[in-house]
């Protein structure tokens, strides 16, 4: 019996002609793209011929040629191109159905749309701009809405800005100076201060007086220093000339200090000697003197073996004036004298013996014969005659005509950082929370002279070796040891340690040298890397040193501002970023906040009462979003206006009544926003009228207007008297329209939250779907006998989300407006934490070896980058083993060094994302391969 040809012939000679379609459709879970095609073009043709010689069908016997060119082949061809395509987009409309497979953001919208969830049209970038004015210029308001725009860098476009809020603008504020000096007080020690102007006349050698208002109508006051110039020093370009001695002020024993009141410092431009200072040796006169002018005195005994004077003259001594040998005019009424007993006297050294001052109350020129002399001199009654007994008329050196010389402001010789800043002027007007923008160039240190065995230890572990003169560039605030823990060290008492002879302090110093590499100074001296601090030196930045910017805000409370009659010092609300040498420092507080997008105005067209549900599409695109406290994080900067009344917008005109003036604006695939109005049932119909639907509205958002801070300079609407205009920091929180990856993680998180956080998970989910938030993480904390909720955030693109940024300010106010407001929240940023790691790798014979490397470090920053990196999750060698070995033409591999930036060098198997010796318990960090280029080694 012959076959059959059909589909029960068990004889195997139909075997390759059963029909193929349609075939099995099967799909494990958790695939990010489905299969879902039931035949292709070679399995429907074949089908279909197989089919032709199935005794099933016998009116298609006939049909027997195979021939391509045979009108039925060609029938069967086209079908089988119709079927392929069919299925083709069956399939594709298949995966587009589904949240995990879908790969248009048309679909990811309409699946959305589904659980209410609509994409984030993206969020326009902020910055804070400094603005300068003409020094003459009174005060201005810079008007809300003042367009700026940035200079593109190569293969960028300019950014537009506006402000946000009108700006009380003040010319004086545009270049405020830090407090570079202050009033000279007398302190314990000093051994210089600063006089006003060049043409002072003090040489080294004078004498000068220091001494306060306490001591005049007190002679017994003794708060007053005499010291021997030693060195001076004329300063031109400031205008005055510094001075020093020797010995520090105050008495060396410490029981009596410097002057304090209204301290004035004077120079004794006269040197003279006591009336009687050379009168003849009585024992050369004759031994008797019927005058009475001699008195004998009494013979005494001596251990020295000299032999005493016999004869003195009679009164030989002060009596209730100061008597000089001469005649000073210049000696004058209010002035003051010093006497000083001392038999000799060098210019080079301090005044010897007994020194005492006294106040010229009265002065006199007077005739005196007395001693065997006689001359024409000056007498000076002073306010006292104490100690007169000790200054003998030829051993007393007598220091007159002093002359007050004008004190200069003096420098503060040390840097600008910490909490703290204060103006060298009264400075009016600033309140509480307001921004400064704070520029200038960082401080720089030096070794001393003859110092060695300093060294730099850097991030990476490299040692390097500095020596004497070596500059660095202080990195961050100077610490010390305290009992062998590090504490801060405020910049004043760090100026102080560094002066020559001030006690020796182990300074923990982060410092960057002339190539960039930052690390800590290190002596050996201690268990912690620290420096003696004698070992450094201050000096002043270089004209082609770079400036750095930052903006500060001063810190909330009326205590913030401080004024008094000669300067205003604030309290900042965080550390400043750099340390800079304050003789740089200048601080503009016209500062107003900007958001990206130009404004525009539009007529969208006529309306027609007789159309529902009418459409206008804006002209131009993307419509400027900024963030704002509402469950997305975003909200439109559209406004339209029918007939000049402003409608509302809502997400949906679902359940809106019939007259309700309300429009939705959705956002297309393309970018475009559609305005979209009622039909009379769910919102109001338009009224008919010409051109009467009008719309105001901002174009521009995204992270191409994150900018780098100083590139906003162009001032494209210019208020009088503005002068220029600049982001003393870099542009943030700009995001671009939701991607298809982010929208599949956060579609489902609207359906958890339905906008609201109750939970934990809640609170995690609501902040990771915030517009400018990119990663999110909640935790329990203690607060009290309760519970709070830590949160940590990570901006776009992995940057950090400052506490004064509107992303930040507005998520913790939508935390607490959708969430449980008896909850505590504490919101926080994520502090990102890098790893490096060196592979030594053997290739295989014929591959490439630079394309090796560049495949394997290109799996590597993929799988490390922030898009795919979580909070605390670690790093493993084996995990590194698993990602390399696959990547073509590596034959083996070995980790020689896995080593997180900061930590010592070291094996180390596991990297935790907590830092070794200092974990903060209200951050969580990031663990992400360092940009730094990897290092590469060769197996045998």
């Amino acid at each position: 019996m012959g076959c059959l040809g059909t589909a029960q012939c068990t004889c195997g000679c139909c075997a390759g002609i059963a029909q193929e379609t349609p075939g099995p459709v099967v799909n494990r879970a958790g695939l990010s793209e489905i299969g879902y095609r039931v035949g292709d073009y070679g399995r429907f043709l074949a089908s279909m011929q197989a089919r032709l010689s199935s005794s099933d069908y016998p009116a298609l016997a006939r049909l027997s040629s195979r021939q391509r060119d045979d009108f039925s082949m060609a029938l069967l061809d086209s079908a089988a191109v119709m079927f392929d395509v069919l299925t083709f987009y069956q399939e594709r409309l298949a995966n587009e159905s589904y949240l995990r497979t879908a790969q248009q953001r048309r679909s990811m919208l309409e699946l959305g749309a589904l659980v209410g969830y609509r994409l984030k049209p993206g969020v326009a970038a902020q910055a804070r701009l400094a603005f300068s004015l003409k020094p003459q210029a009174a005060a201005i308001v810079i008007p809300s809405g003042t367009q700026v725009q940035s200079v593109p860098g190569p293969g960028q476009k300019a950014q537009t800005f506006e402000t946000i809020a009108d700006l009380a603008a003040r010319p004086e504020w545009s270049a405020l100076a830090a407090q570079t000096s202050r009033s000279w007080q007398p302190a314990r020690g000093d051994t210089s201060l600063y006089l006003a102007g060049t043409s002072t006349q003090v040489n080294p050698g004078d004498v000068i007086l220091i001494v306060g208002a306490e001591r005049i109508g007190n002679p017994n006051n003794e708060n007053w220093d005499a010291r021997v110039v030693t060195t001076v020093v004329a300063d031109p370009a400031n205008a005055r000339t510094f001075i020093a001695w020797n010995e520090g002020l105050g008495a060396p024993s410490g029981s009596v200090g410097p002057a304090q009141r209204d301290p004035r410092c004077f120079v004794f431009r006269q040197r003279a000697a006591l009336f009687g200072y050379n009168a003849v040796d009585p024992n050369l006169l004759a031994t008797t003197d019927a005058s009475g002018n001699a008195t004998p005195i009494t013979h005494q005994l001596v251990s020295d073996g000299s032999t005493p004077p016999v004869w003195t003259w009679a009164g030989f001594g002060l009596g209730s004036t100061i008597d000089l040998d001469s005649a000073y005019p210049k000696v004058t009424q209010g002035s003051w004298v010093l006497l000083d007993n001392a038999d000799t006297f060098s210019a080079s050294r301090s005044l010897q013996g007994r020194v005492m001052l006294y106040f010229a109350q009265a002065v006199a020129a007077i005739a005196r014969s007395n001693f065997g002399l006689s001359a024409k001199i000056t007498s000076i009654a002073p306010d006292t005659t104490a100690f007169f007994s000790s200054f003998g008329l030829r051993s007393t050196l007598v220091l007159a005509q002093s002359e007050s010389l004008a004190l200069a402001p003096q420098p503060l010789i040390y840097p600008l950082y910490g909490a703290s800043l204060v103006f060298q002027a009264r400075v009016d007007g600033l309140a509480p929370g307001q921004a400064l923008a704070i520029q200038g160039q960082r401080q720089k240190i030096r070794i001393r002279a003859g110092v060695t065995g300093v060294q730099l230890v850097t991030d990476t572990g490299a040692v390097r070796t500095l020596a004497p003169y070596d500059v660095l560039t202080l990195a961050a605030p100077v610490d010390y040891l305290d009992a062998g823990a590090p504490a801060a060290l405020d910049p004043a008492s760090f100026g102080a340690a560094l002066a020559p002879g001030a006690a020796s302090l182990a300074l923990i110093v982060e410092a960057e040298d002339r190539d960039g590499t930052q690390g800590v100074l290190t002596d050996g001296g201690t268990s912690m890397p620290s420096v003696a601090s004698g070992a450094l030196e201050l000096v002043a930045a270089d004209k082609k040193d770079p400036v750095v910017q930052e903006i500060a805000l001063i810190a909330a409370g009326a205590a913030a501002v401080a004024t008094d009659r000669d300067r205003t010092t604030v309290a900042l609300a965080a550390k400043l970023d750099y340390c800079y040498d304050r003789a740089t420092v200048t601080v503009n507080a016209n500062v107003a906040m900007a958001t990206q997008g130009a404004s525009t105005t539009a007529i969208l067209g006529s309306g027609s009462a007789a159309t529902p549900n009418q459409r206008f599409t804006l002209a131009s695109s993307p419509l400027t979003c900024v963030s704002a406290n509402t469950p997305s994080g975003a909200v439109s900067t559209l406004q339209v206006r029918v007939d000049d009344l402003l409608w509302t917008p809502v997400a949906s005109l679902y359940g809106a009544a019939p007259t309700d003036r309300a429009y939705s604006a959705p956002v297309n695939d393309d970018g475009s926003t559609t305005v979209v109005f009622g039909d009379g049932v769910e919102g109001a119909r338009l009224p008919s009228g010409q051109n009467n639907v009008r719309a105001s509205f901002r174009v521009g958002l995204g992270v191409a207007g994150n900018v780098a801070a100083g590139a906003i300079t162009n001032l494209i609407d210019r208020p009088l008297g503005v002068t220029g205009v600049t982001n003393p920091e870099a542009a943030s929180g700009g995001q671009d329209p939701q991607s298809i990856g982010d929208a599949r993680q956060n579609v489902p998180l609207t359906a958890l939250t339905l906008d609201r956080a109750v939970s934990l998970l809640d609170y995690q989910n609501y902040a990771a779907s915030f517009a400018g938030v990119a990663k999110a993480l909640a935790s329990w904390t203690p607060n009290g006998p309760g519970k709070g909720i830590a949160i940590t955030i990570a901006g776009v693109d992995g940057a950090t989300v400052a506490p004064d940024s509107d992303t930040y300010i507005h998520l913790l106010q939508s935390l607490r407006t959708y969430g449980d407001p008896f909850v505590p929240i504490t919101l926080s940023s994520y502090t990102p934490a890098t790893f490096t790691l060196r592979i030594a790798l053997k290739m295989a014979a014929d591959a490439d070896p630079a394309a090796v490397q560049a495949a394997v470090q290109a799996a590597l920053r993929s799988r490390y980058s922030f898009a795919n990196r979580s909070f605390g999750q670690p790093v493993s060698i084996d995990e590194i083993d698993a990602l390399v070995q696959p990547v073509p033409g590596v034959v083996a591999l070995e980790v020689r060094q896995l080593r997180r930036i900061g930590a010592a060098i070291g094996w180390l198997p596991l990297l935790q994302f907590g830092r070794p010796f200092q974990i903060t318990a209200d951050t969580d960090e990031i663990l992400t391969l360092d940009p730094a280029p990897l290092s590469f080694g060769a197996l045998p």
